[in-house]
């Protein structure tokens, strides 16, 4: 009975060898073990069995890719190890993707299933590569290789960098620029992308939108857009917030919100001077409309400009209002006649921001904001964008010698004038005294 039930196992393991070898194993000598051959049975990437009859295998890009190694030798050894690599793109060199089982013992013609994952990079690029299997042993090495073309996720966003304006450390109460770049390594073009930045422990953010984007360009496309930077995003630090350091967050929402990707920078934030906790008072009644001149200008080197704010208190008790700047050191700013205005119920008051570029101010768009207050609650707070160009040339000489002639015409027509005046005043002097001889006479 049990000669039967041993004939029965030994058929039904015939059937399942037979099995994997029709499904495409691949028999090897390992290479320094006298001997030894490994039969491959299946190597499984993401559930594609690449010993299967055909081609290059297609795989679906994704953050892991789960590895199954089915084998046999024909021998008793010790000590064995199975490693899978994936070699092949630019970055190999210094970002292996690689992955090694722990070392077991393997008993003589019995199958083994051992488990890799490959961690793919995220800059890893869509395209075909060697997979390459290794079963070490202590004396010898089998080494088999396939070829896999890997494709990426149809929508896939890359935050590649966060830039900061300043970039390690703001005071309180000054803004802080963000802008974030962003890759699309998916193989769909993306459109209306939202930008947004935050520092969720200030309850400040902004955001914005990049129109579109290219999906991943191939080397030899030189016309593709793949890569942008958003607009610099503004947000202001309160005055008052704690010194320290903080997380600022960028998401970046794309496929029409359904996907996102995060990312995080840290910045240090220091003590304000211009902080003051204020005693509680009563608080004015009435609303105040603040209305403030065109936002944006464009201001040559060596001029200035004039940003009007006008307060008017609809409210039915006279109020005090401060008008505070947040600027940068790309010019010299002021407020006339005073940066802070006593205002009677139904009255209006208008201030001047004066603004004059510095010679080192860099030309392109700068940003500053405008704080009103009435007493501590903040009224209205602006940003204001002025637009740096270079100061026109001097005057040239013609220009000079063509003013110099008009001014010699214009003073030859004041002299004729004058004297032709002088002039007539003679003659009538003449004739009134030639009257007064004839009267003599008579």
């Amino acid at each position: 009975m049990k000669n039967i039930f041993g004939l029965i196992v030994v058929f039904l393991m015939s059937i399942l060898v037979c099995s994997f070898v029709s499904a495409g194993s691949i028999t090897m000598p390992i290479n320094g073990e006298d001997g030894a051959e490994a039969t491959i049975y299946s190597v499984e990437v993401n559930d594609v069995d690449l010993n299967s009859i055909g081609g290059d295998k297609d795989l679906r890009k994704t953050d892991t890719l789960d590895i199954l190694v089915v084998f046999s030798i024909n021998k008793s050894i010790d000590d064995v190890t199975i490693e899978a690599e994936l070699t092949g793109y630019d970055k190999s060199d210094r970002d292996k993707v690689t992955d090694t089982t722990d070392t077991f013992d393997v008993k003589a013609n019995d199958v083994y299933d051992k488990r890799l994952k490959l961690e793919l990079p995220p800059r890893f690029r869509q395209g075909t590569y060697s997979l390459k299997i290794r079963i070490d042993t202590p004396k010898g090495t089998l080494t088999k290789l396939y070829d896999v073309k890997i494709n990426t996720k149809e929508h896939l966003i890359e935050i590649r960098d966060i830039i900061l304006s300043p970039e390690n450390e703001v005071k309180a109460g000054r803004a802080l620029l963000a802008s974030v770049r962003v890759k699309n390594r998916g193989e769909r073009k993306e459109e209306d992308i939202k930008v947004k930045v935050s520092i969720p422990a200030l309850g400040i953010s902004a955001s914005d939108y990049i129109d579109e984007l290219d999906s991943e360009c191939n080397d030899e496309d030189e016309d593709c857009d793949d890569s942008t930077t958003s607009e610099e995003l503004y947000m202001r630090i309160p005055d008052c917030a704690d010194p320290g350091e903080y997380t600022l967050k960028a998401v970046v929402e794309y496929d029409d919100g359904d996907e996102e990707v995060v990312d995080t920078r840290k910045i240090t934030v220091i003590k304000s001077d211009t902080c003051v906790v204020p005693e509680k008072e009563k608080p004015a009644t009435g609303r105040t409309i603040i209305a403030i001149g065109p936002e944006t200008q464009e201001i040559q080197k060596g001029s200035s400009v004039v940003y009007p704010i006008t307060i008017t208190n609809d409210g039915t008790e006279s109020r005090v209002y401060s008008i505070s700047l947040d600027y940068a050191d790309w010019a010299t700013f002021s407020i006339t006649p005073t940066n802070t205005l006593v205002i009677d119920p139904g009255e209006s008051k208008t201030a001047y921001i004066n603004v004059v570029p510095k010679a080192t101010a860099v030309v392109g768009q700068q940003v500053f904001s405008v704080t009103v207050k009435s007493g501590e609650n903040i009224l209205k707070q602006v940003p204001l964008k002025a637009t740096i160009t270079e100061a026109a040339g001097r005057i040239g000489i013609s220009t000079v010698k063509k003013a110099l002639e008009i001014g010699l015409v214009i003073l030859v027509i004041l002299l004729v004038i004058l004297g032709l005046i002088i002039g007539f005043s003679k003659i009538k002097g003449s004739k009134e005294e030639e009257s007064k001889e004839e009267q003599t006479y008579y």
